[in-house]
Parts: structure tokens; C-alpha cells; sequence
């Protein structure tokens, strides 16, 4: 009965995980909401699954709810096409703004602030209407069967990320010492030959590069020669064990990636990293639930002969920090405005040899200081 609607909605979640990651959040500032949206959408995507699958509800009730859903949907598409067009109509004017040396960095007729109270409003108001939709659900005999299938796991983490460098991430600014410190740090705690890896968080903001961070980490040439086997899995939400541990196992092994059942996945993990020093990244962590995270690790405790092994994880929550960690984490700065401006000069110039004129780099550092000390936010204007 609902499949008619499961379509609309799935590409609904997807535009609402694509303003959810890094980029929007960072410009509009309530990736809260953002999330909250996208994961009730996610609920009520698997609740639509079940009312088109199951015998055992009220069809009347059910319609009712569906036609409601569409509703909120529809109207969730709206706002999100506002975001999304703002976004770009902003991107398109600084660009224009560094070609023409206009003088102001925003339109005279445009208050940024007050853009992001009224998106934020309508998202709450979005996410307080879907909450109230999902709690009538169970009264109808609607329940979320949310699985941890490949196709609903790609939906969950449509922010994958990777270990290699996109082609604005491998001159990083302002970061060397940094990591510097943290490789130090892990291979320091790595020699003291612990039977538990030790744990360390990079926590920060949307938009500070913990991602970019880690990578950089990733590459170093110690951290290659210190640990015999290195492992990336971006997590995201939710935090589901299973899934993670079969991210790392198709990691370390692609023709594993068919292996079912977490019992066969640990074991097939613990073969393979037996005997080894790993570390293992765990990027994008949001999971508040210590025993989720213990869940992970008696997984990862039971592998023999890994002692020094080190896991890092990325983070924008200190309360994540508090529950992972086993070495003191990193809170991410702000980069200054000469950093950020470093940033922009060097997208703009591309590598090119040439050189900006007085009025060029005059703006440029104008909106250097606008980027407020976001490298990630350096690179969306350029």
C-alpha cells in the first residue's frame, strides 16, 4: 500500500543526509536539527517498508498516516531546496565578489542570521511533526524493522569517507605540529606494549578538518612503519557494531566482505590482525552509549598478539571523547585568518605561477576573516 510513497521519501532522506554532512551544516549552523531530521526520516522510511510489507495493520489508520507523512515530506523537500539554493546562490556571489573586487562580501539586502533562525525554526517544526508521526506509529501496528543490509547501511552513511586525499586536502594548513604530536603520542603509547589499544579522540566542530586530520595521520611514514596493518572505517550514525566490525573486516580483506553473522566476522577479523599492531580509524563518531563502544572493543580484545595497537577516533562531541578515550584527546583550534587566507590563496591560484594583485589579495583576506577560522569553510568560498 505504501510503496507508492517509499520512493519520495527515500530521495527526501538523501537529500537531507547530503545537506547534513559537512558542508551545510558548517554553513548554516543547525546541523542539529539536520541530523534529527534525517534520522526520523530514516525511521519513518523503514515504518513505510513494513506498512507495504506487513499483514498486521490498520489499512484505514495507515493511510491516514501515510498521507501525513507525505505531506510533512513534501514540505521538508521545500525547505530543503531553500538551503540548498541559498547555499549555492552564496557560493555563486563570493565567486563573483573575487572576479569583479566588489567591496561588500555580502548583499546589502541579506541577513545571514537571520536566514538561519527562520531554516532552523522550520526544521523544528519539521522534526516535532515527525516525531509525533512516529509516535502514532505503534498504535497502528506500524514498527521501524531497520536492518543493517548493504543497501540500508549506504542510505545511513552517505558521508563515507576514505583514507585517501581529495585534491583540496593534500596541502593541509596549519596542522603539521599537530599531527606531529598525535603520531608521537600513539607510537610513544603503542611501545608501552598495553593488551588494550589505547584510544585517542580528535574532537572539533563541523568544518574544523578532523577528517582531513586524520588522514594526514593515516599517511605518515612512522605510522606506516610503526604498525603492521592500518584500518579506516568512517561510522557515522547509527553506531551499529555489526556494521563497523564488517567494515573493518572488508577493509583488511574485500573478499570477506560477504561474511555474515558478527560471530564470523570477529573471528574472521581476529585471524587476520592476529599477531599484528594495528591502528584503526574510526572516523565520524556521534555513538553517547558506553556499551556500544565496549561491544566494539571485546571484539577487538579478543584478537591475540596485538599488543601497541592504537585506534583514533574523530569526533565533534567531547561527551564521545570522555567514553573512547584512553590518552588525552585533541580539541581541534580554529585556524587564524592568515591560515585561512593561505587556503583560499592557494585553491585560487591552483598551483599555478602567478600572483595576485593588491585588490585581489585585499578581498581575499577580507573573506579570509569571514571563514572565521574554518578551513573547511575557506574551501567552500573558493
Amino acid at each position: 500500500m505504501a510503496e507508492h510513497l517509499t520512493f519520495g521519501v527515500q530521495e527526501i532522506v538523501k537529500k537531507v543526509v547530503s545537506l547534513a554532512s559537512e558542508e551545510i551544516s558548517l554553513v548554516w549552523g543547525f546541523e542539529g536539527e539536520l541530523t534529527k531530521l534525517r534520522e526520523s526520516l530514516l525511521l519513518t522510511e523503514a515504518m513505510l517498508r513494513d506498512a507495504g510489507q506487513s499483514k498486521d495493520v490498520q489499512a484505514e489508520a495507515v493511510q491516514i498516516w501515510v498521507n501525513k507523512l507525505e505531506d510533512i515530506a513534501h514540505e521538508a523537500d521545500d525547505v530543503l531546496d531553500e538551503c540548498g539554493y541559498e547555499l549555492l546562490r552564496r557560493q555563486v556571489e563570493v565567486r563573483n565578489q573575487m572576479m569583479k573586487k566588489v567591496l561588500s562580501f555580502l548583499s546589502l539586502h541579506y541577513n545571514p542570521i537571520a536566514f538561519r533562525l527562520k531554516m532552523a525554526h522550520k526544521i523544528e517544526k519539521l522534526n516535532a511533526a515527525l516525531e509525533d508521526l512516529n509516535n502514532r506509529a505503534g498504535g497502528i501496528g506500524l514498527v521501524a524493522r531497520l536492518s543493517t543490509s548493504h543497501d540500508n547501511r549506504a542510505a545511513v552513511l552517505d558521508r563515507e569517507t576514505v583514507p585517501g586525499f581529495d585534491q583540496d586536502e593534500k596541502n593541509m594548513v596549519g596542522r603539521d605540529e599537530l599531527v606531529s604530536d598525535i603520531v608521537t603520542d600513539l607510537i610513544n603509547s603503542s611501545n608501552k606494549r598495553e593488551t588494550r589499544p589505547c584510544v585517542m579522540a580528535i574532537v572539533g566542530m563541523a568544518g574544523l578538518g578532523k577528517t582531513t586530520l586524520a588522514k594526514a595521520i593515516y599517511h605518515e611514514n612512522e605510522i606506516g612503519s610503526h604498525f603492521n596493518r592500518k584500518i579506516w572505517v568512517c561510522v557515522s550514525n547509527p553506531f551499529d557494531v555489526k556494521t563497523i566490525l564488517s567494515g573493518i573486516l572488508e577493509y583488511l580483506n574485500q573478499t570477506k566482505a560477504g561474511v555474515k553473522g558478527k560471530a564470523a566476522i570477529c573471528e574472521s577479523i581476529q585471524e587476520i590482525l592476529e599477531g599484528n599492531r594495528y591502528l584503526l580509524i574510526l572516523d565520524d563518531v556521534w555513538n553517547e552509549d558506553p556499551h556500544k563502544w565496549e561491544e566494539l572493543m571485546s571484539c577487538l580484545l579478543n584478537i591475540k598478539d596485538t599488543q601497541g595497537s592504537s585506534i583514533l577516533v574523530t569526533t565533534r562531541s567531547v561527551r564521545v571523547a570522555s567514553i573512547v578515550q584512553t590518552l588525552p584527546m585533541r580539541d581541534l583550534r580554529k585556524l587564524s585568518a592568515d591560515e585561512c587566507w593561505l587556503i583560499l590563496k592557494n585553491k585560487a591560484l591552483s598551483g599555478r605561477n602567478a600572483t595576485l594583485s593588491e585588490d585581489q589579495e585585499r578581498i581575499g583576506r577580507d573573506i579570509a576573516i569571514k571563514c572565521a577560522g574554518l578551513p573547511l569553510l575557506a574551501k567552500v568560498y573558493c
